[in-house]
């Protein structure tokens, strides 16, 4: 988790970058990590990288673009279609969902 949410700006950081930095080949990575979490490496990386999304959606301080480069995609568009079918809406949604739900839990 750390060394993901570490390089997660980084548009590069993929399955083999993360094997070269915990010492462990593609497949020992991709079996640990099955085997942890039930997700392939790429899959586990790009959960953490919507996650991190999510909470910068969340914080209405960024825009959707801003965020997309934030969390290491390269695409808003690409980012859009991961983040609906991980969340079922698309970020600005996502965004305004959770901007109605912040104002009235302040009321």
């Amino acid at each position: 988790m750390q060394i993901t949410e570490e390089h997660m700006s980084d548009p590069e950081f993929n399955v083999i970058a993360f094997g070269d930095l915990i010492n462990m080949s593609r497949m020992q990575l991709y079996r640990k990590l099955k085997s942890l979490t039930n997700l392939s490496a790429n899959e586990f990386i790009r959960i953490i990288r919507l996650k991190r999304a999510a909470q910068l959606l969340g914080q209405d301080a960024m825009t959707i673009s801003e965020i997309t480069y934030e969390v290491g995609f390269n695409d808003p568009k690409y980012l859009s279609k991961c983040f609906h079918k991980q969340y079922g809406m698309t970020p600005s949604q996502y965004a305004a969902s959770h901007g109605k739900a912040r104002a009235t839990s302040e009321l």
